[in-house]
């Protein structure tokens, strides 16, 4: 497991001569003098940033315990953007508590997706909990961010993914022959394992479902929408299908918050939007006010499993059942989506501060913002040759 550092760049009221001398203690491992220097500090300044510092001396002197403390006063101070999350998954994983790391590492994930080692530590953590499909998905954001590319290390992982991506194409081929002689089980089989492979593919995991749906093996087909639906949210495909499938078990509040969500994607088609109303009348006609309750019991287990995309899926079937309890939910709803696809909320973002900065002809700092755009998005991109356009020499 890799640790994270950071630099604070202190503007808070604490005395400078003082500070800067702890802050030079620390970075050449002399700990406890700088500890001592920030724990005279405290009376002078209240600053979640100090809290910070001596979470991090504790932490490097082997005091798990006056680490924890501090960084939990940290966090309790200014819960956004805090390295404190780190060392909190830090100690939560030497601890053996992985759940809780996750959940830490998750946290700084969401502000700081470039993050190569709380990428590694997830796609590692997750791995131990045999979640491949979070697994890869850090794996593959620590080879995009990871500054050395030469070590051993990186290139093993490197390796490791590369092979299991072939493989998993491989299966799927086989599927796809298998289909065409209309071997259906032979199908099932080979994607199945493609999928324990890479359970990144979309496609895979929509065929699959497809195909159980047809065998009437319900069960499963949910779990392979379900794991569609993770990849892609605005699929109206996966969403048609995981409402038919949920009729079938059954679970028709489930069915209904599909229906819903299909809506927006079907504005257009005047159709199709008259049949989705037409569907989810009778659904809402059959809901008590405690139809929402075995989605909130779904989205706690999926919580509790650091699963977040599935446990995002249940509380907001909670708050399309329920909308009364937007109150008790939106906070955990929002901190969710800040954990799933951080780049693209922070991209939106940096265009809008770097493009004031352009439109300013501020361009050094602009470039900054730029530059960001073009790390955390795909190279191929609309979003990534925008930002390069935008770069000025100056």
């Amino acid at each position: 497991m890799l640790n994270t550092d950071y630099y604070i760049q202190d503007n808070s009221d604490i005395e400078e001569t003082k500070l800067e001398a702890a802050k030079g203690l620390y970075r050449v491992g002399n700990y406890a003098g700088a500890l001592k220097l920030y724990l005279d500090m405290v009376n002078i300044s209240y600053s979640y940033k100090l809290y910070y510092e001596i979470g991090r001396c504790y932490y490097k002197l082997g005091d798990i315990g006056n680490a924890e403390s501090h960084f939990a006063r940290s966090i309790a101070l200014e819960s956004n953007k805090n390295p404190s999350y780190i060392f909190m998954g830090n100690i939560h994983f030497k601890k053996q508590d992985i759940d809780k790391a996750i959940e830490y590492w998750v946290t700084a994930y969401s502000y700081k997706p470039d993050d190569e080692s709380v990428c590694l530590n997830l796609a590692t953590s997750y791995f131990s909990k045999n979640m491949k499909l979070q697994s890869l998905f850090f794996y593959e954001r620590y080879l995009k961010y990871a500054k050395d590319k030469t070590t051993s290390y990186y290139q093993e992982i490197k390796k490791s993914i590369e092979e299991f991506t072939k493989m998993s194409n491989d299966f799927a081929q086989k599927a796809q022959r298998a289909l065409d002689a209309n071997d259906i089980d032979t199908a099932i089989q080979a994607l199945t394992y493609a999928i324990n492979n890479y359970p990144l593919n979309f496609d895979s995991n929509l065929l699959l479902g497809k195909l159980y749906y047809e065998k009437n093996d319900y069960m499963h087909a949910l779990i392979y929408f379900k794991q569609a639906f993770s990849l892609d949210n605005k699929s109206l495909d996966v969403l048609q299908r995981l409402s038919s499938v949920m009729i079938k078990l059954g679970d028709f509040t489930g069915a209904y918050c599909c229906f819903k969500r299909m809506l927006p994607l079907v504005m257009n088609n005047q159709r199709e939007y008259l049949e989705i109303l037409k569907a989810i009348k009778p659904l809402e006609e059959s809901f008590d006010n405690l139809s929402y309750q075995g989605h909130l019991e779904w989205a706690d287990n999926y919580y509790n499993e650091n699963n977040y995309h599935l446990a995002l899926f249940e509380y907001e079937n909670c708050l399309i059942v329920d909308g009364n309890l937007t109150g008790k939910l939106s906070e955990k709803v929002q901190k969710l989506k800040s954990f799933i696809n951080p780049e693209e909320r922070i991209i939106k973002a940096c265009f809008e501060i770097g493009g004031t900065h352009y439109s300013n002809r501020n361009y050094r700092e602009s470039n900054k913002y730029f530059t960001k755009i073009m790390n955390l998005s795909k190279t191929d991109s609309s979003d990534y040759r925008f930002a390069k356009s935008r770069i000025i020499n100056v």
